[in-house]
């Protein structure tokens, strides 16, 4: 846009191959930056949330012949909302909204998977409020005993008041993925794992900044 309207402005405009090279290559500052972001003294309450979504290679109707991204891990996996082929997000967060870490996953991990990856992320105790695919004793026993970090779901609690507290405070990690998905991060059309990664970082540090009120939020 800004090339066709005042090319004067940018001179030197790198081409978009030269310009995908670039960023690739700037991957590990961009992972970087996301996750120096400073935290807000409220959210430091240890109290995280954790949960994954789809990222599609493509439309249910090509299932059958993609073949997008095969090479570097794409696979089919299933959703709430049906089976999908692409790879999974994880992303964990605290109770504000804050995103802490994120892992991109083939799309057939298990969301307990990603979740040891992520409480990795953690330097402190704590407890992480996620659904059910994170359910299971033996899971929240190895993390709580090798990471300090007791996950609870819906179907861990009785009291149905608790279970209402449960789903509102973890409706805010559903808000990050729509702020991503805002910031197109559905219409990723990547030809590599790693320009795909390197783009959803990009909209994560936009969404970390915004979330820090170091750029606006519009």
């Amino acid at each position: 846009m800004v090339k066709a309207n005042d090319p004067r402005a940018f001179p030197d405009l790198p081409s978009y191959k030269q310009w995908l090279a670039r960023l690739h290559r700037l991957g590990y500052q961009t992972g970087a930056m996301m996750f120096y972001i400073p935290f807000k003294i409220e959210e430091l309450d240890s109290i995280y949330l954790s949960d994954s979504y789809p990222c599609r290679m493509c439309e249910a109707i090509r299932h059958a012949r993609v073949r997008l991204l095969r090479e570097d891990g794409a696979y089919f996996g299933k959703s709430s909302k049906g089976w999908f082929f692409g790879f999974k997000l994880h992303v964990l967060s605290t109770r504000s909204g804050q995103i802490i870490g994120a892992v991109l996953t083939n799309g057939n991990v298990d969301d307990r998977e990603g979740a040891r990856m992520l409480v990795e992320y953690l330097e402190e105790d704590g407890i992480c409020l996620g659904d059910l695919g994170y359910r299971g004793a033996a899971f929240q026993t190895e993390l709580y005993e090798n990471n300090g970090v007791l996950f609870i779901t819906r179907a861990d609690i009785a009291d149905e008041e608790l279970k209402k507290i449960h789903s509102l405070v973890r409706e805010r990690v559903e808000t990050i993925f729509s702020e991503l998905w805002r910031r197109f991060a559905n219409r990723v059309y990547s030809r590599s794992w790693l320009g795909l990664w390197n783009t959803l970082q990009l909209k994560m540090l936009d969404y970390k900044l915004c979330h820090a009120n170091i750029l606006p939020n519009n």
